[in-house]
């Protein structure tokens, strides 16, 4: 619950991936075993799914909202402490893929996984507005909406909350949580939910199947996911007229926060079997 509050708490901060954070804290795995495999075990899957859930939920509804405040008050030194949190999560990674040793074919899965989230960080905002319109039509495409969701919430690195801004959905959903929709909240869960179950299976299978060329991957897509927090918070952050005195006082905040986020994460997940 403590794992799942915390990826909550960190899915409405562009850049950062709920897949990320739950490969991050060890439960990316069994999470996907628990969605893909439900049927074969519904009481325990269920359980070990609403523990994860509630946490989650709990996370989304409060910590978010913290997070999103601090933000926009304190964009530069918060944005690092993501920036380690994520970098914090490299080493275990890394020891996932010794079980085979590293080729030359694991620097190219590497620079795959680098290089898509990378390219999907550029794909212009505002392209797309699947938002407007009305009748059968617009709920069809939140459905379609739901399973590209699912798709940013299952593969790590890539974020929710980018998705929804180049999908032009993330005003309309943000508008459809705080007046209570039910309709559209409820047509777009149900598809992200369908997508999930989608999704999951052929995961688990690549997972068990080329474990070595898959977190080669997830280490690219991981580490590409930096690119965003760079580009959308760190470098917005930096006021045109900065002077000494702010980049001296930023850099020493800035770098309290990264050592905070990158030790907070690899303590995390040394409990990656809890």
């Amino acid at each position: 619950m403590l794992k799942g509050f915390i990826i909550g708490s960190s899915m409405s901060v562009p850049g950062v991936s709920g897949g990320t954070m739950a490969i991050l804290l060890g439960i990316y795995d069994k999470l996907i075993g628990a969605i893909s495999n439900f049927l074969k075990d519904i009481k325990g899957n269920t359980i070990y799914l609403m523990k994860f859930g509630i946490g989650a939920a709990a996370g989304i509804g409060s910590l978010a909202f913290a997070i999103k405040w601090l933000l926009e008050k304190y964009p530069f030194p918060v944005s690092f402490f993501f920036l380690g949190a994520v970098i914090g999560g490299i080493p275990a990674l890394y020891n996932r893929t010794k079980k085979s040793s590293l080729k030359f074919s694991s620097v190219i899965y590497f620079l795959l996984g680098l290089g898509i989230v990378i390219s999907i960080g550029f794909i212009p905002v505002g392209n797309f507005d699947i938002s407007s319109g009305s009748g059968i039509t617009h709920y069809f495409m939140l459905l379609i909406t739901g399973i590209i969701i699912a798709l940013a919430l299952v593969l790590p690195g890539i974020s929710t909350s980018h998705m929804l801004l180049i999908l032009g959905m993330y005003d309309a959903m943000l508008l459809a949580i705080t007046e209570f929709n039910i309709v559209y909240i409820g047509i777009l869960g149900i598809s992200t939910l369908v997508g999930i179950f989608l999704i999951t299976k052929p995961i688990e299978w690549t997972m068990n199947k080329f474990p070595h060329q898959t977190y080669c991957m997830i280490i690219g897509f991981v580490l590409g996911s930096t690119s965003e927090i760079f580009r959308d918070k760190i470098m917005p952050a930096i006021p045109s007229n900065a002077n000494s005195s702010w980049w001296i006082a930023s850099v020493l905040m800035s770098i309290v926060t990264f050592v905070l986020g990158y030790k907070g994460i690899v303590s995390l997940s040394r409990f990656s079997n809890d």
